[in-house]
């Protein structure tokens, strides 16, 4: 069986880690005995009406998920005495400082009294001491609320100073968790994040992409989804009897053991050699007792990334499993034995795929592009895993990435950020010493840099485009016919779909599709970004402040377009669109916030348009592709003709 496609109804699986989900979250939210086969604890007697349902006795102090050895975890202090240099590269990467507890050290939002509404419903945050609190809306009467307890107004929810005890984290921004004021070891979410560059709070939903009109609050509890992958050793805990969520994790954040697996019998088997307790050069030989990934085949090397960093569901015994005694899946499985592996139903069109992705559009709409392509970031061996690179060649995450003695950043190999990465497998000279031959760019141009073409910046996440894991030619079919942004126009701003079909028939043999008299009479790039849906104009904004597109496309012509989006209804396209302008000539200043009122955003736009024609009376870019005349003037009734006939549909990114 082919594990990249489910046999058998989605839905089934999509059923299942559903009502997982549900289980736990009634539990945290109506205590023990909400599920049948629980047994409930002596009741609380209620004294406040609102309450009636959660009980009102309030824990004396907060309490963190159990935090230690647990379950064949002995945690990373263990491997630091035989591992120091890897011990050490470990501790430089963003995998350890996903999740924290929230000391003076781990946190870097501004708590100083700040106020931020999310929701509409103020949030206060401030510090005593090394203590982080959060005057903010109870959150247990929240999520009772929001899962279809008794209705109340949000504004009559009652208040509580609660304290901040976890991070989530630390590279682009970070959100908290406060302690749930009744259940222990529970975890809810304080709704707002701190964007670390901007030095600034925002409403956590602002930070996603989602529609403008989706009203659904972000009220989420820890210990039921990101336990699993932001924390080693997850367990939520959930005890058969009692019905409570006594969760535990071997440590918090992402650690050796996510990734080597649990490690007591390496350490017994070591202690008891004596080899514990002195460095000692790696044997060459393969240790039974705990996983490199580098040993394993490129398939099962990856499935120890793909467990977090893919598009899949737990099967309904491994959920129930994962509930009780937590993770289910070690390194070196195969994980499609633990998980149903999902790809878009276009990645084999047959009628009960396709009669899938009728059933479950959401699901696919938030995940993927229309053609089949991925979109959300954050799932990058579901994209390798659809490419034949994966299928029918060794590459493996392993190719690229590593954990110890890499960029922090990105967790590139050395020299994993160009050519290099494409030429450890394809040597031939077309690909190396004649590769002007393939690209048809001159050789130090970014249109001879392979990823640039075949991992263009086409998925969404964290606030910015980046590389799609699933690597393809360029090609026009998918742009024409679904509206996917393609390498050539991302890169080309000023040129149509026309001109890079042309070319593609021209030097690759493509076979040509038919185009519309806009796709073939308008930059493609400013199709995108005034006529397309918001996952098209925020991957668009994006690539307007991309140096290579300057250098392929020039610069100057830009702002007057990029200007628009600064009255986009999604936050998240505003924020792109408002920082990748100040990467566009005379706007390097530009401070504009993304979070201003609706009755702000013509003037932002209009400042920004006056500002551009004062600094740009003779655009390097005119013509009607551009839809700037020869004389530099914006064809301002087809700009705003565009806005007004722009895809409307509301977009949601699952990253």
């Amino acid at each position: 069986m082919d594990p990249r496609i489910i046999r058998g109804p989605l839905t089934l699986p999509m059923l299942t880690i559903a009502r997982f989900l549900t289980l736990l979250m009634l539990l945290a939210l109506f205590g023990p005995g909400a599920i049948p086969g629980t047994r409930a604890a002596t009741p609380q007697p209620p004294t406040d009406p609102i309450l009636r349902h959660l009980g009102n006795q309030e824990r004396l102090e907060p309490e963190l998920p159990k935090i230690g050895m647990t379950n064949a975890f002995v945690t990373s202090a263990s491997c630091q005495t035989c591992h120091p240099s890897e011990y050490a590269s470990w501790r430089k990467t963003y995998h350890r400082t996903m999740t924290q507890q929230a000391l003076p050290e781990n946190v870097v939002g501004r708590f100083d009294g700040s106020t931020v509404l999310s929701g509409g419903l103020p949030y206060r945050v401030f510090r005593e001491g090394d203590a982080f609190w959060a005057d903010m809306p109870d959150p247990d009467v929240m999520m009772y609320i929001v899962q279809g307890g008794r209705k109340l107004a949000w504004d009559e929810v009652p208040r509580k100073r609660l304290p901040v005890v976890m991070t989530t984290g630390s590279h682009h921004y970070q959100t908290y968790w406060v302690a749930s004021p009744r259940y222990d070891r529970l975890l809810q979410t304080l709704p707002l994040v701190y964007l670390i560059a901007d030095d600034q709070w925002i409403p956590r939903e602002n930070a996603f992409l989602r529609g403008p009109h989706d009203t659904e609050r972000f009220i989420t509890q820890w210990n039921h989804h990101c336990i699993r992958c932001h924390a080693t050793g997850g367990n939520p805990g959930l005890e058969p009897t009692t019905g409570q969520l006594r969760s535990e994790v071997a440590e918090l954040g992402i650690s050796c053991e996510a990734c080597h697996g649990p490690g007591v019998d390496h350490v017994r088997v070591h202690t008891a050699s004596g080899a514990l307790h002195r460095a000692e050069k790696p044997s060459a030989a393969a240790d039974p007792t705990i996983v490199n990934p580098a040993r394993l085949d490129s398939r099962r090397s990856s499935h120890v990334c793909g467990l977090c960093h893919g598009v899949h569901v737990m099967r309904e015994d491994v959920a129930m499993e994962f509930a009780h005694h937590g993770p289910q899946f070690r390194p070196g499985d195969d994980l499609a034995e633990k998980f149903h592996l999902i790809q878009h139903p276009r990645a084999e069109p047959t009628p009960l795929r396709l009669e899938e992705l009728r059933k479950n559009p959401g699901f696919f709409a938030e995940r993927w592009w229309d053609d089949g392509s991925l979109l959300a970031g954050g799932r990058e061996f579901t994209g390798l895993e659809a490419s034949a690179c994966y299928t029918r060649g060794t590459m493996s995450c392993l190719s690229c990435h590593r954990m110890h003695g890499s960029d922090p950043n990105d967790q590139l190999r050395k020299g994993m950020d160009g050519p290099a990465a494409c030429t450890q497998c394809h040597g031939g000279a077309k690909y190396t010493t004649d590769l002007q031959q393939h690209t048809h760019h001159p050789l130090d141009s970014e249109g001879s840099h392979c990823l640039n073409c075949h991992m263009p910046h086409t998925t969404y996440a964290l606030l910015s485009a980046i590389r799609s894991h699933q690597i393809q030619s360029p090609q026009v079919r998918s742009s024409a016919r679904h509206g996917v942004p393609n390498a050539c126009n991302l890169c080309h701003l000023d040129q149509t779909l026309a001109w890079t079909q042309q070319h593609l028939v021209q030097w690759y043999g493509q076979t040509p599709v038919p185009l519309t008299a806009e796709q073939t009479n308008t930059s493609a790039a400013l199709l995108w970004l005034l006529k397309g849906h918001a996952a098209q104009r925020v991957v668009t904004a994006w690539h307007l402040g991309w140096k290579p597109a300057h250098q392929a496309s020039g610069a100057d012509w830009l702002a007057p377009f990029q200007a628009q989006l600064l009255a986009d209804d999604y936050g998240v396209v505003r924020y792109v669109a408002d920082h990748q302008l100040r990467k566009l000539p005379g706007f390097e200043n530009h401070r504009g916030n993304f979070l201003s009122p609706t009755n702000r955003w013509a003037a932002d736009v209009a400042a920004v348009r006056d500002r551009w024609k004062a600094l740009t009376p003779k655009p390097s870019r005119r013509g009607a592709a551009v839809l700037i005349a020869e004389n530099g003037q914006v064809e301002w009734e087809t700009a705003a003709r565009l806005w007004k006939e722009r895809d409307q549909r509301p977009v949601t990114v699952s990253e």
